[in-house]
Parts: structure tokens; sequence; C-alpha cells
């Protein structure tokens, strides 16, 4: 009889790649997950399809880029007929299980599993699932937010006193102009949002120890995407580290040979894509958001640690695919930038990846194979076994890379980053990667970017027009066409643009005044 393996995905929201010991950082305290990552296949050019959340998530969960799954933007939401690896593994007879942040539908609008108003009303009170192929739900909404989900259920039920530590008028703000909120607090740990995805996880791995049957489990932080805001002694962990500097601002919005929104974004101070993306140009500020930023990684390790114990304890390592990601990364203070959107350097759109399996992954790897979010979804089941079914994913299986049969299959992939609203001035955004070259192709803009990732890994130098490389970037410009034209007679597109009530990611008291009151 074969062998049926379990899956612990395991996930974190806005990552820099770099926060990771594994990833050549020696200041940030990761040993867990720099363990995992001895123990399996490190990849170091693994790149999110879409550098925006929803995006991204509905790509890790269906293997289609985004204009084919049609969640395109921040409040779009995924078709609710949409195929997913959860609905194939529970086909096969495998327990599925998400806990924490999924962001697979928008939490701005009624009549959907992640409305935060459906939540307050007390809609799903009582709904545990299903939900997009998994068969139950623990659901974290917003971003540690105590009042709704099932998270918020649990702190309303279990410890109600504690709720109105997490609103941000009992928080002490770090005083500073750009980011988009850090908070020290006295929460406690054992009830912080990560605790809360860290023991929900352990006590579903001991469940299927005693069930004996194969699993699939989204384990999701929310962290440590803003408002940023770890438990204290976490907060203030790297206090009296000197924080390592970063890829400098590079006055790109005064050089010709930059597209147009650099100066709108830089220069003007004007963004019309998601997340956020906006100027910082003061050194101690980035520095001072940094600090809190690890500390939110290091507590997520802590989490993960845990996890990896209960699979030893259990011994159900052998058995147990673990991957770790995030669903994109962050600038923290990158070319003088902070949060997401806008532009699609490496620290946004280059991502973390380890995938372990012992039985089926030789231990200690680290490679430069290209490797997209597209690819997991084929990646998975192609370990398992099992046929795709109802998906049509766009990505490729990577299992021979993850053997050590291969050194590499692909020889290119993209990124897409979406403008809103007027083309002209916030158009889409085109990637094109290979192991030596990155083209950023701005649609209606005469100017671009190409970088030798080799030579210029920062990307200081825009090679664009450069009139040694008319050929290479002409051939470079071909190979992305070839790739937007051959995917787009499958595009789907199902968006919802609305005014965002919560788009302030963190608890504020007048929003949220009746329930902390005691409703």
């Amino acid at each position: 009889m074969k062998k049926k393996y379990n899956i612990l995905f395991i996930i974190t929201d806005q990552q820099r790649k770099d926060t990771l010991g594994c990833y050549d950082n020696e200041l940030i305290r990761t040993p867990h997950i720099d363990k995992l990552a001895a123990e399996g296949i490190q990849f170091n050019k693994a790149y999110c399809e879409s550098p925006i959340c929803m995006p991204s998530r509905a790509t890790l969960h269906t293997g289609k880029k985004a204009i084919h799954h049609g969640v395109t933007h921040h409040n779009d939401s995924m078709r609710p007929d949409e195929q997913t690896i959860a609905h194939v593994l529970a086909e096969k007879g495998y327990v599925t299980k998400c806990i924490g942040k999924m962001h697979l539908t928008s939490q701005q609008h009624r009549g959907r599993e992640e409305s935060i108003a459906d939540w307050r009303d007390g809609v799903y009170k009582e709904w545990q699932g299903p939900y997009y192929g998994y068969q139950t739900a623990d659901l974290i909404l917003g971003h540690s937010n105590s009042l709704v989900g099932h998270y918020g259920n649990w702190l309303r039920e279990h410890y109600p006193e504690a709720r109105h530590r997490f609103v941000v008028e009992n928080m002490e703000k770090l005083p500073v102009s750009s980011g988009q909120g850090v908070y020290n607090n006295d929460i406690p740990e054992s009830l912080h949002s990560s605790s809360f995805v860290g023991d929900r996880t352990v006590k579903f791995l001991q469940d299927m120890k005693e069930s004996g049957k194969p699993f699939f489990c989204f384990a999701s932080f929310p962290d440590p995407h803003w408002p940023i805001m770890p438990p204290k002694a976490y907060y203030e962990m790297y206090d009296d580290v000197a924080m390592p500097p970063q890829a400098p601002d590079n006055g790109e919005a005064d050089k010709h040979n930059y597209p147009r929104q650099f100066g709108m974004l830089k220069r003007d101070k004007k963004n019309a894509y998601d997340g956020g993306g906006h100027y910082v140009n003061d050194q101690t500020e980035i520095e001072a958001i940094m600090r809190p930023y690890w500390g939110a990684v290091s507590w997520i390790d802590v989490q993960v640690g845990k996890m990896l114990q209960t699979l030893k304890e259990l011994e159900m390592e052998e058995d147990t695919i673990v991957i770790f990601t995030t669903d994109h990364g962050e600038y923290m203070g990158a070319h003088g930038m902070m949060a997401k959107g806008g532009f699609v350097w490496e620290e946004l759109i280059n991502v973390p990846l380890i995938i372990r399996c012992p039985d089926l992954i030789p231990a200690g790897q680290r490679t430069d194979a290209l490797f997209s979010f597209i690819d997991v979804v084929p990646t998975l089941l192609d370990l398992l076994e099992v046929a795709p079914s109802t998906l049509a994913p766009d990505g490729v299986s990577q299992k021979s890379v993850l053997t050590g049969d291969r050194e590499m299959l692909r020889d290119r992939l993209t990124v897409t980053h979406f403008g809103k609203g007027d083309a002209s001035m916030n158009p889409d955004i085109h990637s094109l990667i290979t192991p030596e070259w990155k083209l950023n192709y701005y649609a209606g803009d005469d100017n671009g970017e190409l970088y030798n990732l080799k030579e210029d890994p920062q990307e200081m130098n825009n090679l664009y027009h450069d009139p040694g490389l008319e050929s290479l970037q002409r051939e470079l410009i071909r190979k992305l066409l070839d790739e937007l034209i051959l995917v787009k007679d499958k595009s789907y597109e199902h968006r919802i643009k609305d005014a965002d009530r919560y788009g302030k990611h963190a608890m504020h008291y007048e929003e949220w005044k009746s329930e902390l009151e005691g409703v």
C-alpha cells in the first residue's frame, strides 16, 4: 500500500527573506526555522507571482497566476467555486484544516466567510468551515484583532478582560512618521495571535496522531505584517543590536531611464498601488521600526519550534512534508521605501522557501534554482503522487529539484504587480526573471528597469536603454510577451472594488467600542 505523506504548510505575512538566520542574517534569532532549512532544501530564488497578500495566497492555493484565479488586488475575492489543493486532498481522504490568516476573500464586504462586518453581527458565530476545501477552519481576521474571527471569539469567551489590551490607545506607539503602526504592548504571550496559530496547530497535530489519518494543515501567521506589535520581550529583543544597512535610495525619481512612477511615488509622494508603499529617508526611523519587526519574526520562530517539536515527539517527522514561506516581502527601508506596493524590488518579491521531508528530500540543500509560487501546488501534489484532479495549475512540479535529481527546471519566471485606476499613471508592472537578469516592464511607459542580478543584487544600476544591451533587452521583452500571451486566453476577472472601512489594520477604540464595552 502506497504511503500517504502529510503536509504542514507554514506561512507568514509580509516577511523579508533576509530576516532568517538561514538566509545569511547573523544577527537575528530564528534557530527553529534555520534547523528546518538545514534538514531540507532552501531556495534562494523563490518568487511570489504577485506581491500583494490576496493574489499571492490565492496562487499558493490554486497554482494559478493571478490573471487566472481573478484575485489581482487587495479587496478582490476568490470566486466561490475556485478549486484548491485542499479540495483535491480532501477528496483523497486527507483531513484538511486551516488556522490563522487566510485572506482568500475580502474582509471588507458582506456575504463571505472573512467579512469583518458579518462576524461583528454574529453571522459566523457557530461556523467552523468548510472553506475552500478545508473541512474546518480557525480564522484570524485583520491583524491581531481580538474581537472577530475564531481567535476573537476565543479571547471573548476565555479572556474577556484582555481584549482592551489590543486597542492601540492602550499601547505605546513608536513615534515615527513612516510605516503603518508599531506598538509596544502588554499583551500576554499566551494570548498573542502567533501563539494562537502555534497552539491550535500543535493541538491539530496531536489529534491527527490519534486518528491515524493523513492531513493537510495550513498554519498561517498574521505577522510580521503591520501593525508591528510582538509581545513585549520580543519587541525589545533587538534594542541593543545595530541594524544592517539597507539598499539605499538611488535617486531614481530624477534619472532619465526610470518610469514616471518613481517620480510620482518618491518625489511627489503619490501611490495608487495596493500595499501602502511610501517613501522614507530617515535611517533612524528605519532602524527603530526594523527592531520590533525582527522581534515579530523571532516570536514566530518560537511557534514554529513548537510545531516541529510536536512532530518529532509524535514520531511524524518522517511522514510529514513541512513547507515554510511567506506571501510576499517588505521594503523595510530598502531603496528608501516602507511597506509594500508600487515597485518590484527583490526585497518585495524574492521570498523565503524551505521544504523538508526526510523520507523524500535530501537534507542540507541550498539551491539557486528559480521557483515560482505557481509551482507550489503541482510540486506538493507530485510529492504526494496525487493527480491535480479538478485543478488546472499554471506551474510545473519541481519534485526533481527537491529530490536532487535536477539542478534547475526553469530558465525564467514572471511576476506581475497590478496597478489601479488610470493605467497611464498606475500601469501593471510585469517582471521577467532569469538566473542572471531581471526586466521590469511598465505598460505604456517608454522606460523600464533592467538589472544584472548576479553583478548588481541590490538593483542599483538600471541598464534599461543601455546601448550595449539593446539586443538583450529586446530578447527579454520578447520572452516576457510570450509568457503573457500564452496565459491571456485563460484569464478570469472577479474584482470587487469598494471603500475599505477596515483599512486601518490596528484596532482603534472608536471603531470597536461597542464590543469593548461588553456587548
